[in-house]
């Protein structure tokens, strides 16, 4: 299935940068640059086509004493791929290393000529595939952002069953979560519009829906918080339950909230936000309609301790967010 974006556009097509006269000029061709890179997309240009643009754009930012790293140029051309990143990041995902730049063009031309399609129009509606947009957040751990994952109709969905019966959540420690929880009974698991982000999820992740636990939601208030956990199980008995936890789909139901960040504190080596502080790591903003994919397993099918994270503290509004983890083998 094509893209809605019919071809690169000429519109955002390399700037000249040679004889620029002053300072100022460079800045302003280093923005322009930037911002041709982050929202280039493939479309329906030839995979040779989509990565000579990128590296174009990559050469005149490396003229201008701004060169990108190798890490930089995989994660923009995974951006710009649109529907075909699917196929790509599955590939990827069963490799020790990330691919090299060189290394992922020729995965591209590898499955390019696998043909996308789906049983019907009603199909490709329901897996949102012309909406979702990847961003990646770190390799390892593996984390991956869907935007627009959710609709809106879902979200309010997905509240309005939750919200007459939350409890407040139950962990090991009791001091480590504060928020208020439902798991979503059988028979609301049957819903269209369930069954729907169920489907996604499973296409999304690879993962088959019979390996998923039954969707929680969440709703964390004013100072409510998650701290520092594994989603991996650290006992024997829950393994008996469909395995080990190997990877997570975290959905933000909610907008107009200030906190609440998803931490990562071993994703990457900047600086993130969370909770009004800036710490060491990456995190996650929630945004109604967003999805987080974060993998607890390795490619070597090892527990990753680097997928420790936290529910940042609200500041202020209210938190609604869905999870759903997923297992080795089939859940019990």
């Amino acid at each position: 299935m094509s893209t809605s974006n019919s071809n690169l556009s000429s519109s955002k097509s390399t700037v000249s940068i040679s004889a620029l006269p002053c300072r100022s000029t460079r800045s302003g061709a280093r923005l322009q640059l930037k911002a041709n890179l982050s929202t280039i997309q493939k479309g329906n240009s030839s995979i040779s086509e989509y990565v000579y643009k990128i590296k174009e754009i990559a050469d005149a930012l490396a003229s201008v004493h701004e060169p990108l790293s190798d890490l930089d140029l995989v994660s923009a051309t995974l951006r710009g791929l649109g529907d075909d990143w699917i196929d790509i990041y599955a590939a990827i995902r069963h490799r020790s290393t990330v691919p090299t730049f060189s290394e992922l063009h020729a995965l591209l031309l590898q499955i390019s000529g696998i043909s996308r399609c789906w049983e019907n129009e009603n199909e490709a509606k329901m897996l949102r595939v012309q909406f979702v947009k990847p961003e990646i957040i770190s390799w390892a751990p593996g984390i991956i952002v869907l935007h627009d994952f959710l609709s809106s109709e879902e979200c309010d969905h997905l509240i309005a069953i939750a919200r007459p019966r939350l409890q407040p959540t139950k962990v090991i420690k009791s001091d480590n979560r504060t928020s208020f929880g439902k798991f979503l009974s059988k028979q609301e698991s049957k819903n269209p519009i369930v069954q729907a982000i169920e489907k996604r999820i499973s296409v999304f992740s690879q993962v088959p829906v019979e390996n998923g636990d039954i969707i929680q939601v969440l709703r964390y208030e004013k100072n409510q918080f998650f701290r520092l956990h594994h989603d991996y199980f650290s006992d024997t008995s829950n393994l008996k339950q469909g395995g080990q936890r190997i990877a997570t789909m975290l959905m933000y139901l909610s907008d107009n909230v200030e906190g609440g960040e998803t931490y990562f504190p071993m994703a990457g080596t900047g600086k993130c936000s969370c909770a009004g502080k800036m710490k060491k790591g990456s995190s996650v903003k929630p945004v109604r309609g967003d999805a987080v994919l974060f993998w607890s397993m390795g490619p070597d099918g090892k527990e990753d301790p680097r997928s420790i994270h936290a529910g940042c503290e609200v500041l202020s509004g209210e938190k609604w967010s869905a999870t759903k983890w997923m297992r080795q083998n089939k859940h019990n």
